[in-house]
């Protein structure tokens, strides 16, 4: 039930109750007063009639009496008059039938005996009746004919009609009941008025606008209209819903702003990810042949490929002659590519480059009139780079890369073929100096460490970059929320619930980035080696999802050098991310053993199984990716990998690998 209804029926209630007291009250002092004054009237009526009376004894005529008693009972009050002498009996009365009769009753006996008067009230033929006993005195004028000894002569009882006294009482009593009434109707009603224009309108009016702010809607305002305690209250109310609507657009842009964030960290994450991606492609390109021709042009076919360019070429310095020959290109226009054929050492930009070992950007040919222009097969290209081939910190070559898309190169992109170039500077070593199987190891190994550490090093610098800025700038989110639910009042339940989602949401996913950072990069893997690292990543991945995990491993002290153990740490853990997404198994057991020539990884699990033959056919469109991503990092290891698994019979993973030194290395 409303106020606007509880308050008026509570005034009602309160004045119908008073109005009932003091009305009660006052009828109850009314008809005692009235009963009073009746039987004092009765009083002096009962002893003018016993003057009368005595008048006629003194004198011997009962007639007299008797013609005086009915004259008596004529009035309207008077029911009947009835004489008694001492003994009791009806020595005269208003009705000729109790003449001689002797009532022998208690309050006679008491009126004779004690000589005081009588009053009790009794109903006679259906209608309430006083009666009133008075007692004859013996008086000296009547000791001529009584004994002087006698105090009471006898006793007369007078009959008065109270009914007149009753219906007196009960109009009185309806009309003040209709009085009263009226009465606290408009005292009630008026109250009733004055307490819903003045205190129940204006808190209708506030809890109105509370139940509109709850909604959502906090533009709302309460109509302050005085300056009482309901009028402090709406101002009150409107600060604090100034201060909510503050508060909510302050997060609505912490929001946005968080959105976008996230967006540009997914992008920024999709593109890393793309990146190394791109850049292991081209690595594992070069690295497929030890010879140059072929790894120039796969090279140049995969980078213009992968990264979406239009024209390319790749020049190497002729140590003979001094000079830089173009080995080979893409898409440029037979005439121009006849002129950049052979270039000096600091002649064009290929020129400065191969000088300088530093690379040269141009986004738009139209920005300056010098800018040099490069023609390809269908116009003129808006944007190039150039940048140097080099290996051992010695230039080697530019690898050159043109497109008709303006701003098509940035410094992502100059990052990554930087380590492109880096890669191909190995692989023109690696080729040139091919001449005996150690010297091919030694290339081979310089190649792995470069791959090795620049896919490492950007996964290192990614969970970095993700860990020290996204998750404190969750962390401070999650903070700046709490604050403000903290600040609201505790009757804005709902907003606060809500602010209180939001925290735990912006905690959840500054606990993913994290976990995201962890496995672009485990921190472990760097301070304590590959077995606490595999120990750490197959309990933790494998272990919340109710997998059974077992690691076996020999000579866990041993150090294995630092490429080789992360190549061996990734395939060993895309065994096992691939255990928990496809495997179905409830146990896996990992056994890592070695010695001074070689190293052997096993990853059993008692899952689904599969065919493997189907598998890898299946695979083969996601380049360097799943399986064959497990196989190919095996053999840039110089090892061996080997998948067993039947369906319906668990899958084993076999990887042997040779160590440095050892009389298995390759």
């Amino acid at each position: 039930m409303k106020l606007q209804l509880k308050v008026p029926l509570l005034v009602t209630l309160i004045l119908t109750v008073f109005g009932l007291i003091s009305g009660g009250a006052m009828l109850y002092f009314q008809r005692t007063a009235s009963i009073t004054q009746f039987q004092r009237m009765a009083i002096s009526l009962t002893r003018a009639v016993q003057g009368s009376l005595e008048q006629g004894m003194l004198m011997g005529e009962l007639g007299y009496t008797r013609e005086a008693m009915v004259r008596i009972t004529e009035e309207e009050m008077v029911n009947h008059v009835v004489l008694y002498s001492s003994d009791g009996k009806i020595a005269a009365s208003s009705g000729e039938s109790e003449f001689g009769i002797t009532e022998d009753t208690d309050e006679i006996r008491r009126v004779m005996q004690s000589a005081e008067v009588s009053m009790q009230n009794e109903r006679r033929n259906g209608h309430r009746e006083l009666r009133v006993v008075t007692p004859v005195l013996n008086k000296p004028e009547c000791q001529g004919c009584h004994d002087p000894g006698m105090k009471v002569l006898g006793a007369i009882k007078v009959g008065l009609n109270v009914t007149s006294i009753d219906n007196q009482a009960r109009q009185q009593t309806m009309l003040l009941g209709v009085a009263g009434g009226l009465t606290l109707l408009i005292i009630g009603g008026g109250l009733a008025f004055a307490l819903k224009r003045a205190v129940l309108n204006p808190l209708s009016r506030l809890a109105e606008s509370a139940q509109t702010l709850s909604r959502g809607d906090y533009t709302v305002r309460a109509r302050k209209d005085t300056d009482d305690e309901i009028g402090t209250l709406a101002q009150a109310f409107n600060e604090l819903a100034g201060s909510v609507e503050q508060r909510t657009r302050e997060l609505e842009v912490s929001r946005q702003e968080l959105a976008r964030w996230n967006m540009d960290l997914e992008d920024k994450v999709q593109q890393r990810t793309g990146e190394l991606s791109a850049l292991n492609a081209i690595v594992t390109t070069i690295n497929q042949s030890l010879d140059l021709d072929r790894i120039l042009n796969d090279a140049l076919t995969k980078i213009l490929t992968v990264l979406d360019i239009e024209a390319g070429a790749v020049h190497l310095l002729d140590e003979k002659s001094g000079l830089l020959v173009m080995m080979v290109h893409r898409r440029l226009s037979p005439d121009f590519a006849k002129k950049i054929n052979k270039l000096k050492l600091g002649d064009g930009v290929v020129g400065r480059v191969a000088q300088s070992g530093e690379p040269i950007i141009v986004n738009d040919v139209t920005a300056g009139p010098r800018t040099t222009v490069i023609e390809g097969e269908t116009g003129v290209f808006q944007a190039y780079i150039s940048l140097p081939v080099q290996s051992r910190n010695r230039v080697l070559g530019t690898l050159s890369l043109a497109s008709y898309t303006p701003n098509k190169f940035d410094a992502e992109t100059l990052r990554l073929l930087s380590a492109t170039g880096e890669a191909i500077g190995i692989a023109v070593d690696n080729a040139r100096g091919a001449q005996s199987l150690e010297e091919a190891n030694k290339i081979r190994e310089n190649l792995l460490e470069k791959l090795i550490s620049a896919q490492e090093e950007e996964r290192r610098r990614i969970a970095r970059e993700l860990h020290d800025e996204a998750c404190q700038s969750m962390a401070a989110l999650a903070i700046n929320l709490e604050t403000i639910a903290d600040s609201l009042p505790e009757k804005y339940h709902s907003a606060r619930q809500k602010l209180r989602t939001l925290k735990e949401r912006a905690i959840q996913t500054a606990e993913g980035i994290r976990n995201l950072a962890l496995e672009l990069r485990p921190s472990i893997l760097d301070d304590l080696g590959l077995f606490n690292a595999i120990d750490w990543y197959a309990k933790g991945y494998l272990v919340k999802r109710g997998i059974d995990v077992k690691i076996d491993a020999d000579h866990s002290k041993m150090k294995l050098p630092p490429y080789t153990e992360t190549m061996l740490f990734r395939i060993i853990q895309e065994a096992l991310t691939n255990v928990g997404k496809h495997a179905e198994a409830t146990k896996v057991r990992v056994r890592m053993r070695g010695d001074t020539s070689r190293f052997i990884v096993e990853v059993e699990d008692n899952g689904k199984g599969f065919d493997v033959e189907a598998a890898l056919k299946k695979e083969g469109v996601r380049q360097n990716l799943g399986l064959h991503g497990m196989s190919e990092r095996a053999t840039l290891l110089g090892g061996s990998f080997n998948i067993s698994s039947e369906p319906g019979k668990g899958t084993t993973v076999h990887v042997e690998v040779p160590l440095p030194g050892g009389k298995n290395a390759n």
